[in-house]
């Protein structure tokens, strides 16, 4: 068989078809059972291009808002990374699987010498092609040269040529065949990880919000610390100008007190324990503010100024139409329910092992075997080869092991839904109470300030000593600190609620 018949052979119409439709692309992660639109949004956070270069912590802009905090955060915070790096595996190692096409060379010098012989040398060479199906079946082709005692003879000969194709016809064939589980698996771990990528990421998100709010609360408690210093500090002057008349009495005049000097004393004392309590606050608003670069992957130094404020829109839930929404959209369901993906994959292939093994082979060959650069021996080849279990007790414990793991992970599909459940229903509850905490709040500091208004305005009328003024004056800041604290839980809890729903946190935030 001459060269140029067996390349005829090879690139012959019908194995151009057999491939062409065995060739078919299947780099793409497995979405089956899971909601589209959920895996709408699960793509949607995955980066086109990832870079994972080392980089030096960056300086703190001189501003931030929130959404600026998290996309500088997902560019250089160094846990994150790990998860890029992660997804980028997951991605290369599809594509590793989905190599079928496996390409094979070959070549051999050898010199040997037989008893009572001359020694000899052989040298030979050959290259192979094998295709991969994903029904289970291979087409193999190949070329060798055959073996001749010099190189200029092995150059000289006519090629071996050799095109075959298997296919097993029970065991090892489509969903059961070694090359299908393999990228179907690939594929299913891709999906599993971009699900983990995008929990990771609105683990992040919602972190670096808790930490955003946190700066704003301790932002929003030094300027309530700094009020109630001022006020101290002026309750203080006007109590010390009463005691001693300083900038009151007019020349010549003779003063009398109006205060006590155990007023003065007292507000000398408030005044100094409300500069504590705000050298305090500011030490707190510091630490939050490096823990927010940090956990951006800046440098936590500087204080940059945020410029999303602390919002309070309220707003109604209903549990009974958010608990099949997030039934629906739940990442953790969705990563089980791959995880169900592969234990019934395993539990199929369990059960082929105990069909019968039927491979059916065909092919044509050109064996190449050369005398004075001749080929002597040209054939084709077909058969079937069958091979029948009878008692392997490996295989019905395989079969008994993945019947389990899959009773098992239903289970833990109905508590994955339970939990679900259980987590949107406090989060709603949650956010009522926090709405109704708000409204005793804001009706708290209205009541507080004029408490206080009146405290003071006995006081200067002399109907009531300064301690009242004082305790006044605690119950107002106790009221704007609760009523602020509250603000920012509640939009925190809505952040949980969005995360139990499985929507993305890092979308309609505020600006």
């Amino acid at each position: 068989m001459r060269l140029a018949k067996g390349a005829g052979l090879l690139c012959s119409p019908r194995w151009m078809v057999l491939l062409v439709l065995t060739a078919t692309p299947v780099l793409a992660a497995d979405t089956t059972g899971l909601a589209p639109d959920m895996w709408t949004r699960v793509r949607s956070v995955e980066p086109a291009s990832i870079v994972l270069t080392p980089t030096a912590s960056p300086p703190p802009p001189a501003k931030l808002s929130l959404r600026e905090c998290l996309d500088l955060a997902f560019r250089h915070s160094a846990d994150f990374r790990q998860n890029l790096q992660q997804l980028v595996d997951a991605r290369r190692a599809l594509w590793v699987a989905d190599q079928r096409a496996f390409y094979t060379a070959a070549a051999s010098d050898r010199r040997e010498q037989s008893p009572g012989g001359s020694p000899e040398t052989s040298l030979s060479s050959d290259a192979t092609v094998r295709y991969e199906a994903t029904t289970g079946g291979t087409v193999t082709a190949g070329a060798g040269t055959g073996t001749q005692q010099t190189l200029a003879d092995v150059l000289a000969q006519q090629p071996s040529l050799t095109l075959s194709y298997d296919q097993p016809l029970l065991r090892g064939a489509g969903l059961a065949s070694s090359t299908y589980e393999r990228i179907r698996s690939a594929r299913v771990a891709l999906a599993t990880q971009e699900l983990t990528f995008y929990d990771n990421r609105q683990d992040l998100a919602q972190r670096l919000t808790g930490d955003y709010f946190g700066v704003l609360l301790a932002r929003g408690q030094v300027e309530i610390a700094q009020r109630s210093v001022d006020r101290a500090k002026q309750l203080y002057d006007i109590n010390y100008a009463k005691f001693t008349g300083e900038g009151l009495k007019k020349p010549g005049e003779v003063w009398v007190s109006q205060v006590a000097e155990i007023d003065v004393d007292q507000a000398r004392l408030s005044w100094e324990q409300s500069k504590q309590d705000m050298i305090s606050r500011q030490q707190d608003h510091r630490d939050a503010m490096s823990g927010l670069l940090l956990d951006m992957g800046f440098v936590p130094t500087g204080t940059p100024e945020l410029t999303t404020a602390i919002a309070y829109r309220p707003q109604q839930y209903d549990e009974e139409t958010l608990v099949p929404i997030a039934l629906t959209h739940s990442t953790q369901l969705g990563r089980l329910e791959l995880s169900r993906q592969d234990t019934l994959a395993a539990l199929r292939i369990a059960r082929s092992q105990h069909l019968p093994d039927v491979i059916a082979s065909a092919g044509v060959n050109d064996l190449g075997e050369t005398l004075n650069g001749r080929t002597v021996s040209t054939g084709w080849f077909g058969g079937l080869r069958l091979e029948m279990p009878l008692f392997d007790r490996s295989r019905s414990e395989g079969v008994g092991r993945a019947e389990r793991a899959l009773s098992v992970l239903d289970q833990r599909r109905v508590a994955a839904g339970d939990q679900v459940t259980r987590e949107v229903q406090r989060q709603v509850r949650a956010a009522s109470s926090s709405r109704a905490r708000i409204a005793i709040g804001e009706q708290s500091v209205a009541l507080a300030r004029k408490n206080r208004e009146a405290a003071q305005g006995m006081y200067d009328e002399g109907l009531s000593d300064y301690l009242r003024v004082l305790d006044a004056e605690d119950r107002l800041v106790q009221a704007e600190r609760s009523l602020l604290q509250e603000q920012v839980q509640y939009f925190l809890t809505t952040v949980s609620l969005r995360r139990a729903l499985g929507e993305d946190i890092t979308q309609g935030l505020p600006e």
